[in-house]
């Protein structure tokens, strides 16, 4: 009993040892993204600051990830269920970075990078497994900028609207560890495809100060992925001229399964949870 309970303990001890690190790991990178664009940002001359036809947007952020759905390769399949929450059933990491340009206030492209790796225990029905997926999700999109509206009986508020059109790029890695003691074997396959998607986004400026800012999407049409999808909502608040402190919350929906039997890849999952993030406009 007592060697169990202590190796029980190492295990517990190990765990934690491997979620700080990979918390600091995560803390780090933002950080570092933070730094670099407020150096970009405050190593402008005047006549650099000064808004000409082109504007940029370079936001860092944390996404919180959770993941929810159903994953399987080769004949295996797990449902995962992992809250942004529940920290103590999976170790989270990444990194996640939003790019614009603006071109005279009218049409501009923009590209989201998300690297996450996401892990769950959870059962399936002819095996125990471990599952694990390293995600890069990525969209590149060009929108036109239809207009903006005052609103407000001052008129001191107003109202942007844009349409989007892209592609989302997906580059999973699913390692599905079998349990050993039932004589499962470990999986893994990777698979990269991309998604065309459509979609708009609004932002009202309710102040010189605060701002809400709202983007969906829809995409995939059986191009690869069945159904792909989006969501974000933002509240902002301008602290600088330069600099937006960004809060919020994002899910991303995806039904993307090919092949069957021993070639089957399945990939029907959502992931959602809050958004923290710093956008510096330039």
């Amino acid at each position: 009993m007592s060697n169990a309970a202590g190796a029980a303990g190492r295990g517990q001890t190990n765990m934690v040892e491997q979620f700080m690190r990979s918390r600091l790991h995560f803390v780090g990178i933002i950080v570092f993204l933070l730094i670099l664009s407020s150096n970009a940002a405050l190593a402008q001359t005047p006549q650099q600051q000064t808004r000409g036809d082109f504007q940029w947007t370079v936001i860092p952020y944390a996404w919180l990830t959770g993941l929810s759905g159903t994953v399987g390769a080769r004949g295996y399949q797990t449902t995962v269920d992992c809250s942004f929450a529940d920290l103590s059933k999976y170790l989270n990491i990444g990194a996640m970075a939003h790019i614009e340009m603006l071109y005279q206030g009218r049409v501009g492209l923009f590209t989201d990078i998300n690297y996450s790796l996401l892990g769950d225990q959870a059962s399936g029905k002819r095996i125990s497994l471990d599952g694990k997926t390293s995600l890069f999700l990525t969209d590149v999109a060009a929108f036109y900028r239809v207009g903006t509206v005052p609103l407000g009986q001052n008129q001191t508020s107003s109202m942007t609207f844009d349409v989007l059109a892209g592609a989302r790029i997906w580059s999973l890695a699913l390692k599905l560890d079998g349990d050993r003691p039932r004589g499962g074997r470990d999986i893994y396959e990777q698979r990269t495809w991309a998604d065309p998607i459509v979609g708009a986004r609004t932002e009202f400026r309710l102040t010189d100060a605060w701002l809400v800012s709202l983007r969906g999407g829809i995409g995939g049409f059986s191009v690869s992925s069945a159904l792909t999808w989006d969501a974000t909502a933002l509240l902002g608040y301008t602290f600088w001229e330069h600099g937006t402190l960004l809060a919020g919350y994002r899910a991303v929906g995806v039904n993307y399964n090919t092949g069957s039997g021993k070639s089957a890849f399945k990939f029907d999952a959502t992931l959602n949870g809050p958004i923290i993030g710093l956008a510096f406009t330039f």
